[in-house]
């Protein structure tokens, strides 16, 4: 049975540290990214905004809960700690054995 080791990340935002819905927003569209919809000239153009997830392979395990290769750990990390008080987060280093998540974590790493 193959193994891997990865990282479990769990954060929790704090309403009251934001100075704004608009700046809460910013911190989750930078997470996961956005569509954006613009109408001009009568039609209409939609845009997709990545993320810091689009762009690590990822499992999202619940709400706030997902599973990194450990490689990606510190990336996200550092995009926590940039939030400072406004976002708690915690790592937990884990040994994966489950063939389907180690599978998804692997489609999506650079050769």
């Amino acid at each position: 049975m193959e193994e891997r080791p990865a990282s479990l990340l769990t954060y929790k935002t704090h309403r009251d540290e934001f100075e704004s819905m608009y700046e809460r927003n910013q911190f989750y569209r930078g997470l996961f990214g956005y569509k954006q919809t613009v109408k001009k000239n009568g039609k209409k153009y939609e845009y997709e905004k990545e993320g810091l997830m689009d762009e690590i392979p990822n499992v999202r395990i619940d709400d706030s809960v997902f599973i990194v290769a450990k490689s990606y750990s510190q990336k996200v990390d550092v995009y926590f700690q940039d939030w400072g008080e406004k976002v708690t987060h915690h790592i937990f280093k884990i040994i994966l054995d489950d063939p389907a998540l180690i599978k998804r974590l692997k489609q999506g790493e650079k050769a």
